[in-house]
């Protein structure tokens, strides 16, 4: 028994102490995920506009039906294979979620979604810890 009191006072204090580190009232600890999809395909063929729709609306609202943010890039990035930097338009994808083993299991699966769907080498992800309220 009182072993569990003790656990109950320890998550209490851990989840006060994180809550803390944020600055504004109401804000707590979140993984914030920026995801870059590449818009090129082979052949020189480009995602189409509602086929990119389509991915949103099947595959990353029903992962985050919370939300998230999309916006259009250009990007630019080096492939082993080729002499010369690449570059293409882009839609970086960015989400703010709780950091636990689903939301981490569901950023991979977008990923190898978008990867087989338009047949792409890779899906760029940047991952950081931040503070958020929404």
């Amino acid at each position: 028994m009182i072993a569990r009191v003790l656990l109950f006072l320890m998550i209490s204090v851990s989840s006060a102490a994180a809550a803390d580190r944020c600055p504004l009232p109401g804000q707590k600890p979140m993984l914030l995920v920026k995801m870059y999809f590449g818009q090129s395909m082979p052949g020189g063929r480009m995602v189409q506009p509602r086929a990119w729709q389509r991915f949103l609306s099947t595959t990353l609202t029903s992962r985050f039906p919370d939300g998230f943010t999309v916006y259009d890039a250009y990007g630019q990035w080096m492939d082993a294979k080729m002499p010369k930097p690449s570059h293409e338009r882009s839609k970086v994808v960015e989400i703010a979620t709780a950091d636990s083993p689903a939301s981490r299991a569901a950023i991979a699966d977008i990923a190898s979604s978008y990867r087989q769907a338009f047949h792409q080498q890779s899906v760029g992800i940047v991952t950081s810890t931040a503070c958020g309220a929404f």
